[in-house]
C-alpha cells in the first residue's frame, strides 16, 4: 500500500489530481457540482479554484480513494460544500418540455 492517506496524500492521487486538472484546461470541463466553467489557473486557497472531487465518498467506498474514475473536477467551494458524502442526486431530466 502506497504511503499517505488514500484518496488525499499518496502519489496515486497527486498524479490522478494532475492528470484531471490538466484534461480540465485543455478541454474546458465544467465543475460537476454546479456545471459553471472552472479557472485552473487560480491559487489553489481561491475559492473558485480547481478541485479534485471524488464521485463516490471515499469514507463510504474506500476502495476507490485512489481510482482515477472515481475523481471529476469541481470548484473548492463546491466540493467544500458538497462535504464527505455522495452528490446529491439531481432532479434528472423532465419528462415533458413544457
Amino acid at each position: 500500500m502506497a504511503a499517505g492517506i488514500p484518496g488525499r496524500t499518496t502519489a496515486a492521487h497527486r498524479t490522478n489530481r494532475k492528470n484531471l486538472k490538466q484534461l480540465t484546461r485543455e478541454n474546458n470541463l465544467p465543475c460537476a457540482l454546479c456545471g459553471n466553467a472552472i479557472d485552473c489557473d487560480l491559487p489553489f486557497k481561491d475559492p473558485w479554484a480547481f478541485a479534485y472531487d471524488h464521485i463516490k465518498s471515499i469514507k463510504t467506498y474506500p476502495e476507490l480513494a485512489d481510482d482515477p474514475a472515481n475523481g471529476q473536477p469541481s470548484h473548492k467551494r463546491c466540493n467544500e460544500n458538497k462535504g464527505a458524502s455522495d452528490a446529491r442526486p439531481g432532479l434528472g431530466d423532465p419528462s415533458e418540455v413544457w
